[in-house]
């Protein structure tokens, strides 16, 4: 990474000392700590963080200008599944060695049966690191000793190479978190913006250290601004439906450096732009000099496109053939695990492998195609005013045609060339080309889950209910369906039986998996026991939609609504009733939320021997803010009231 030749001055190291805070030392615990066994303002948690530090200063590493941070953290284990919290993963930058992690250390504290302590250390040579990409590597341990009732403790030291990429401090998690303390001293002439993220009050301290260094024989002295940050008793973050990625929400502090100010009283503003980055990673072998790779070995995809007309069908053929013929070994990245050649031999590769062979495939034919820098919806939301490639967690591949950008994932088997992937879907992304790169919103008109089923039923007095029906999924509900239906029959039975373990499926059939934008169509005769009283029964409509549980049944709610897609559900059909027998009274029904954004309509009519019936459930939005919540909740109750309205049968009064 290069510098400012003015930064020059200050390549020393530093001898940054952290005023003494109230945190245990490492190494020693109360026995109270071990006795515990439940969080006071979390009484369902599975672990509880009873610390949790880091500090942050500036030093000279073998020679190179490094951000320093310590971290330590040590958790309470309440559960058996908590346990899964002493199975520690650390992912850090490991290209060039911009970051290295060190200084790992760890123990599992116990109390025998005579309320001793014992402690077991974490034998180091149990530590592995994996390359998960050319970017990122993955270090891993697991404490010792763990059981419900221990704590567990770990320290480690990350080295960063870089002046300016402060990581954000997030003081949440997903447990709750007794106290959590965030020390950084920045040497004055480095001018950071901060903001908090945060909706409890943060203790915020700050001070001056005067500190003294030698850098080349030379003894300089400098003052640094510590900053403390200390938030207390935080509750854990818990996923609610259709949230975004957690850490979007979790409270947090965030740096970005903004000028540089020297000793003679000049300031030197900080501009990097996305420009220069563009440029830095396309002049990088990894990431650029894969982009005009030649693939060889490609006769029998040249053979399937000689008779293919039109950019679009080429693309769609190339698009299919690589998600075909390259399997995915299941990860992300931004740059390739192998290298396109190598992937192309072996036949695997992670996204970024499998998108820049498709991304060279497509530009052979003449097809413009960039690569295109995403961050998942796991992985959150991207500030577009912070030019940091670690914001992203893969390379996807964006295609132009007659002006209109296809986003393609040749790693996503089920998702049509037309449908921007849903896990990025509404997400900014960023296209990488000197020329014609830049930001563009990952939105579709075609963003739709639609889903239309259609019954006929016969229903058996007193016993059952049987019939036949008929599902046609378009768009992203067929891409889910697909998923689950190539895996086997069972699953597929399954799927549909997890909103009533007593119904039955046989005789399924499945048509249009291989057609670009057909409904996948699904067919099964069904049968299912009916809720018999002493003088009727009663039954539902509401089958195979997965619409019978309200998933907004909490009482308050922290984070947004982010449905993804506008959602289309059509339940439609007929029943055959029994001679001598009658239905119940039914209603019209039109429901809406107050801005018409979400409209349930019920129709019913009679025909002879047989109840017709329609239901259409329409989401014209995708998105609320988490304001909105009482009012889709109190929505929400009507709504699944309706959709699990119970139809009622029973004798005529004058039938023996």
């Amino acid at each position: 990474m290069k510098k400012p030749a003015l930064l020059i001055l200050f390549i020393c190291y530093s001898l940054i000392i952290f005023a003494k805070s109230e945190l245990p030392p490492y190494g020693e615990i109360d026995k109270a700590d071990l006795r515990l066994n439940t969080c006071g303002f979390d009484k369902d948690a599975e672990a509880y963080e009873l610390m949790s530090s880091g500090d942050v200063s500036y030093k000279v590493i073998d020679g190179d200008f490094n951000i320093v941070t310590e971290r330590r953290i040590r958790i309470k284990i309440l559960t058996e599944k908590g346990i899964e919290k002493s199975k520690i993963q650390i992912r850090f930058f490991s290209m060039e060695n911009y970051e290295t992690i060190k200084d790992v250390s760890g123990i599992t504290y116990n109390l025998d049966s005579a309320g001793n302590i014992v402690t077991s250390q974490l034998d180091k040579g149990s530590i592995t690191v994996k390359k998960i990409d050319n970017q990122v590597s993955e270090m891993s341990f697991e404490l010792p000793s763990v059981k419900v009732g221990s704590v567990i403790e770990y320290k480690f030291t990350k080295n960063r190479k870089s002046i300016s990429n402060i990581d954000d401090w997030y003081f949440q998690d997903d447990i709750p978190t007794r106290i959590s303390v965030y020390r950084i001293a920045i040497p004055a002439m480095f001018i950071f913006n901060s903001k908090v993220f945060a909706y409890q009050d943060i203790e915020q301290e700050r001070d001056v250290i005067n500190e003294e260094a030698v850098y080349r024989k030379k003894h300089m002295q400098f003052a640094s601004q510590l900053k403390t940050y200390t938030l207390e008793n935080v509750s854990g973050l818990k996923k609610e439906p259709f949230m975004g990625a957690s850490k979007d929400y979790l409270q947090r502090v965030a740096f970005q450096l903004s000028g540089i100010k020297f000793g003679n009283g000049d300031r030197e503003e900080i501009s990097a732009t996305w420009e220069q980055l563009t440029a830095g990673i396309l002049n990088n072998e990894a990431f650029g000099g894969q982009i005009t790779k030649n693939i060889s070995n490609t006769k029998k995809l040249d053979e399937s496109l000689a008779n293919t007309q039109g950019d679009y069908n080429k693309m769609a053929a190339v698009y299919d053939y690589v998600r075909k013929k390259i399997a995915w070994n299941g990860e992300r990245g931004i740059y390739p695990s192998f290298g396109v050649r190598q992937a192309w031999d072996k036949k695997k590769g992670n996204e970024a492998d499998l998108n820049f062979i498709l991304i060279n495939l497509l530009r052979n034919e003449g097809i413009a195609a960039y690569p295109l820098l995403v961050s998942t919806k796991d992985n959150g939301t991207v500030n577009t005013q912070y030019p940091f490639l670690q914001q992203f967690n893969t390379t996807m591949a964006c295609v132009v045609i007659e002006d209109k950008k296809y986003i393609l994932n040749a790693a996503d088997k089920y998702n049509e060339a037309y449908l921007v992937p849903s896990n990025v879907l509404n997400n900014d992304a960023f296209v990488v080309d000197n020329s014609k790169g830049g930001w563009i919103v990952l939105s579709s008109d075609n963003a739709l889950l639609q889903n239309d089923v259609s019954l006929d039923i016969q229903i058996n007095p007193m016993d059952s209910l049987t019939g036949k029906a008929v599902i046609k999924s378009y768009n992203y509900a067929k891409n889910q369906k697909l998923k689950i239906w190539e895996k086997d029959t069972s699953s597929f039975i399954n799927y549909y039986r997890a909103a009533d373990s007593l119904l039955q499926i046989k005789n399924i059939q499945v048509e249009g998996a291989d057609a670009d934008s057909a409904a996948l169509t699904q067919k099964f005769d069904f049968a299912m026991p009916v809720n018999s009283r002493k003088d009727h029964d009663s039954f539902s409509v509401n089958l195979f939609q997965g619409l019978k549980d309200n998933p907004f049944v909490a009482g308050e709610r922290k984070t947004d609504i982010n449905f993804n897609y506008r959602q289309s559900y059509t339940i439609e059909g007929k029943i055959a009733i029994p001679d001598d027998y009658v239905f119940g009274l039914l209603k019209d029904l039109k429901l809406m939320m107050p801005d018409s954004s979400i409209i349930l309509e019920k129709y019913f009519y009679a025909d002879n021997s047989n109840l017709n019936f329609k239901i259409n459930l329409d989401f014209k939005k995708t998105y609320y803010d988490a304001k909105a919540y009482p009012q889709l909740e109190e929505f929400y109750k009507k709504l699944y009231t309706a959709l699990n309205e119970k139809i009622a049968i029973k004798k005529k009064r004058n039938a023996r």
